[in-house]
């Protein structure tokens, strides 16, 4: 069964879940397509025995836009807000780069030695090398907060924060909440160092004791002011039971940009992945590049 919604066409195949068809854009009157399924998957060298795979589409216009995956398989290359916005990107002629982090997806890496250092150097070597110019960078969930980690350390090339349900200062609460629902000879081994795949609701995710403890260095203090001056729009359900929308409150009032929108949607959780949301997502991102031009 197919059917539209807005600027997505859907198709449900049997009685499971709903797949992504085209998105279309009735404001565009000759339209590329792309799907992600189609483009050559590269790898970029971070370092001896790290690298990152990516896709990525070139685009005459400007800016660039690269998505962050966070720390569910949702938000990875495959999952469906990647799949949008390549669509939406070389319909439009921007540039776009999707990846994985190192350790999951299709990226390479040693799980026994990565750290939450090493997502946080991924997302920087990714914008540094792979693209140029100004920068959107879009991120859901944990990539919600890697976004903002690297938006800091690259403040003269941010042109535009996209956020859905960030999930600011996650991974220490989220390994030790996981980690107390575990058998006593798994969180002996957690404590050992070993890494653990823990089977969550939103797919398979990483458990490890110093990749928590690595990523604690990079909390925010929402109290104080978040140095972040381009165009910020944050989308969150308030059906979310992953992360408090309330932080999302927070966050707009700490970041220093007057530029900043925050999106509540009553009847969304914390994956923000119904048609409706994905078409929010794309009316949303819209509307940023087209209201702040790159001069």
């Amino acid at each position: 069964m197919m059917f539209s919604r807005g600027l997505l066409t859907w198709q449900r195949i049997g009685s499971g879940n709903l797949n992504l068809v085209k998105v279309v854009c009735p404001w565009l009157q000759a339209a590329r397509t792309v799907s992600s399924s189609r483009l050559n998957t590269h790898f970029l060298e971070i370092g001896e025995g790290r690298s990152v795979a990516y896709q990525s589409i070139p685009g005459q216009r400007r800016p660039t836009v690269v998505m962050v995956p966070g720390l569910h398989s949702y938000t990875n290359m495959k999952g469906m807000k990647a799949s949008c916005l390549l669509r939406y990107c070389d319909m439009h002629d921007y540039p776009c780069v999707i990846y994985d982090h190192e350790c999951s997806g299709q990226s390479k890496g040693d799980v026994d030695s990565v750290t939450f250092t090493s997502w946080v150097e991924d997302a920087l070597e990714v914008t540094s090398r792979l693209t140029e110019g100004p920068l959107i960078l879009v991120g859901s969930s944990l990539g919600g907060w890697l976004s903002i980690i690297a938006g800091l350390k690259i403040k003269e090339r941010l042109h535009g924060l996209v956020l859905f349900a960030p999930a600011l200062n996650y991974v220490w609460p989220y390994y030790h909440r996981h980690k107390a629902l575990l058998p006593t000879d798994v969180c002996r081994r957690l404590e050992a160092g070993d890494p653990h795949v823990h089977t969550h609701q939103y797919g398979d995710a990483l458990l490890k004791e110093d990749f928590a403890a690595d990523s604690r260095k990079y909390e925010l203090d929402l109290e104080k002011s978040l140095d972040i001056t381009c165009p910020v729009r944050i989308i969150h359900g308030l059906m979310d039971t992953e992360i408090n929308p309330n932080q999302s409150m927070k966050l707009c009032t700490s970041v220093v940009s007057e530029d900043v929108d925050l999106i509540y949607r009553k009847n969304s959780n914390h994956q923000l992945e119904s048609p409706p949301d994905l078409e929010l997502f794309l009316i949303t991102l819209d509307r940023l590049i087209k209201d702040n031009p790159v001069k």
